[in-house]
């Protein structure tokens, strides 16, 4: 039997990101949940740009790991399409991270309208 599920934010609606670089979100103590179901969606990207989202833990902040689940790595969404994640979470922190890359390389800036968002499930105890 699942536990109780807690709504959590990622990334608010409507976050824009710009720029070939990775970013994160800021850390989540997910010590007594099992799982994250995620929603993600994102806009369309106005370059010929890379846009995936990955799940990620640690122990203790400084190294990260993918999560294991469905659409964990590298997950992209088609433009204008929500599509879901569930991570399995074993370490104490939980992340996002998105990468936006330019194609090819060097080309215009890379810019992405997206959001995350769904639940924590609470461990059985």
């Amino acid at each position: 039997m699942a536990g109780e599920q807690v709504p959590v934010v990622m990334l608010p609606r409507y976050t824009t990101l710009t720029g070939a670089t990775t970013f994160t979100t800021i850390a989540l103590d997910v010590t007594d949940y099992e799982k994250a179901v995620l929603n993600l969606w994102r806009g369309k990207i106005p370059t010929d740009a890379a846009f995936k989202v990955t799940c990620q833990e640690s122990a203790d902040q400084e190294v990260w790991s993918s999560c294991s689940g469905t659409n964990v790595v590298d997950f992209s969404p088609a433009a204008e399409t929500e599509g879901q994640a569930a991570a399995t979470l074993k370490k104490r922190w939980f992340r996002i991270k998105i990468v936006l890359e330019s194609n090819p390389p060097g080309s215009p800036y890379p810019l992405a309208t997206c959001w995350v968002l769904g639940f924590l499930e609470e461990r059985q105890q």
